[in-house]
């Protein structure tokens, strides 16, 4: 009696495990068209253009130089998305930080701390 139910129980759970993946494959023959419509479109020209511009965007950093108080004689010279360096920024709340300058920017501060 107990190897009856034994062998009933694994045919059960293979029915269910045959059924499963016959739904997981149903689902996916009929998303593939969605699939091979989306590859050929981001494998156009264009759309690789596009995302590569994007890709380069989001590894940039951005400047936080303070130009106006950092080097106000030098307005207009920051490539706001374009840090290249690291640079010492005193404030009364969180003390000496680090950062992100432009070359721009780190070149105007060295100058202007040269002058002084």
């Amino acid at each position: 009696m107990s190897e009856d139910r034994d062998t009933e129980l694994a045919d059960t759970l293979a029915e269910v495990g045959r059924r499963i993946g016959q739904a997981v494959t149903d689902a996916l023959e009929r998303i593939r068209p969605t699939f091979d419509a989306l590859a050929a479109v981001t494998n156009r020209p264009e759309v690789r253009a596009v995302i590569e511009r994007a890709e380069k965007a989001v590894r940039r950093r951005p400047c936080l130089c303070f130009c106006p108080r950092a080097h106000p004689a030098d307005r207009g010279i920051c490539e706001t998305f374009d840090a290249v360096i690291s640079g010492q920024y005193s404030s009364d709340l969180l003390g000496d930080v680090d950062v992100p300058l432009c070359a721009p920017c780190a070149a105007a501060r060295a100058a202007q701390k040269f002058a002084e």
